[in-house]
């Protein structure tokens, strides 16, 4: 093989990779949320128990035949027990940011998908998930400072979610 081959050759794998590398981002763009609207197909925090985390101090996977429907999301848990203490009260259980990320929301309010195996629970009982042990890490850095700003785009978030409900409640779109 000449080297005008390999070089065609080299110039066509490196087209392939980045074409490749180009269409799997723009198809994951295409597929992700952008907004917090029409979740209720969804089921929360990958199927995780909510409830485990606190009880057993674990990240448990839950199971389809122990689950409930709250907040617009289908909620699993490991055991009927579990489910039975997630109804009786989902706040104190149900992770905090509707299980986004923390410190993306704290930095500028993006929607973060999370990582069930990546938690915490701070003193006050409160369930978070991370994107990434980093996340984690940076969140960890200055728990009070995050959690507020994170509150504060939470809040506007969820305002916004309220309005645009009612803009479609009222205008039947």
């Amino acid at each position: 093989m000449n080297n005008f081959t390999k070089l065609i050759m080299l110039i066509s794998t490196i087209v392939l990779v980045i074409g490749g590398g180009f269409s799997f981002y723009f198809t994951y763009q295409a597929q992700s949320r952008d907004d917090l609207s029409d979740y209720s197909d969804v089921i929360a925090i990958d199927g995780f128990d909510a409830v485990a985390y606190h009880t057993d101090g674990i990240a448990q996977q839950g199971k389809h035949n122990f689950q409930v429907t709250w907040a617009g999301f289908h909620w699993y848990f490991a055991t009927l027990e579990n489910r039975q203490m997630f109804n009786e009260n989902p706040e104190k259980y149900a992770p905090q940011f509707g299980g986004l990320d923390p410190y993306a929301m704290a930095l500028n309010g993006t929607l973060q998908p999370a990582t069930p195996e990546l938690w915490q629970i701070d003193d006050t009982g409160k369930l978070y998930l991370f994107y990434s042990g980093e996340t984690r890490k940076r969140w960890r850095e200055d728990m009070e400072k995050y959690n507020t700003a994170a509150n504060l785009h939470w809040e506007r978030l969820t305002q916004q979610m309220k309005y645009k409900a009612e803009i479609i409640d009222k205008d039947g779109t």
